[in-house]
């Protein structure tokens, strides 16, 4: 099973990062450097579990796509893609 649209998601941040319109949150998250965008993907994280443990099945699948776009604008901010990550996953797989 593959997952397109985190790879047309992905596509999407990497063009408004290199549009560098100041209008996009993409790019002004990504603008405010690795330190800031890392500290979102651990706030993501943490509404995710709380979501999990008190907020039903809507807002855990709300928050888990909100955790995967934000961590998709920290691995491009450290020169990484979905790919080196799908790579790892499969080679923990062998």
């Amino acid at each position: 099973m593959t997952c397109q649209v985190l790879e047309k998601l992905e596509e999407v941040i990497r063009r408004r990062i290199a549009e560098g319109n100041p209008q996009s949150y993409t790019y002004r998250l990504y603008a405010s450097g690795v330190p800031t965008v890392a500290r979102k993907v651990g706030e993501e994280a943490v509404e995710v579990a709380v979501a999990a443990l008190s907020e039903g099945r809507e807002r855990v699948v709300a928050e888990a796509a909100d955790l995967l776009y934000h961590l998709l604008v920290l691995l491009n901010a450290l020169g990484l893609s979905l790919a080196d990550v799908c790579g790892e996953l499969e080679r923990r797989m062998r």
